[in-house]
């Protein structure tokens, strides 16, 4: 099984790593509310002081933070989850910003030899809980087929948006419709 370094338990989030850890996955949260790190522990996980120290030694590291900025500062930005991730590890970006910050971000993570996967969720937290997310992924076919048993285990459904950044787009126009 993987270690996972979760970034964002909100409503979404915390039942997202509560299935990744019913399926037997060890997963390392950050968040910046206490209520929500001390139920990710009720839940089964560890915790972590940082995002840098969440993904640490990770297999994959997983963003699902309420827009953009959230997703830079977190991943970017000091303590952030690009001074820890291992090189040739994933980033699993599941929040819903702009493609162009998307585009930035992943042309970071590239540079310092980390794959980045956009894959915005569709669908409500009711389906967060019960592992029937929507996942609108962009990344390249390798990236993809690394990540997939990681989704599976939140979701059901998994739309191949095509190569990187094309899962934030889809879920731009999905969103505009």
């Amino acid at each position: 099984m993987a270690r996972i370094g979760f970034i964002g338990l909100g409503a979404m989030g915390l039942c997202m790593a509560r299935n990744l850890i019913s399926n037997g996955h060890e997963v390392i949260g950050f968040d910046f509310s206490k209520v929500a790190m001390d139920a990710h522990v009720e839940n089964g996980g560890e915790i972590a002081i940082s995002a840098a120290e969440a993904s640490a030694e990770a297999n994959f590291a997983i963003a699902m933070l309420p827009n953009g900025d959230a997703v830079k500062q977190a991943v970017l930005g000091p303590s952030g989850v690009a001074e820890k991730l291992p090189k040739g590890s994933l980033l699993i970006d599941m929040s819903t910003i702009h493609p162009l910050e998307t585009d930035q971000i992943r042309q970071h993570l590239q540079d310092h030899g980390i794959s980045m996967v956009d894959a915005p969720v569709g669908r409500t937290s009711v389906e967060a809980e019960l592992g029937k997310s929507l996942f609108m992924v962009g990344a390249e076919k390798s990236d993809f087929e690394a990540v997939h048993p990681i989704l599976a285990c939140m979701g059901d459904t998994f739309i191949d948006c095509g190569g990187p950044g094309t899962g934030s787009r889809m879920k731009i126009v999905n969103n505009l419709m």
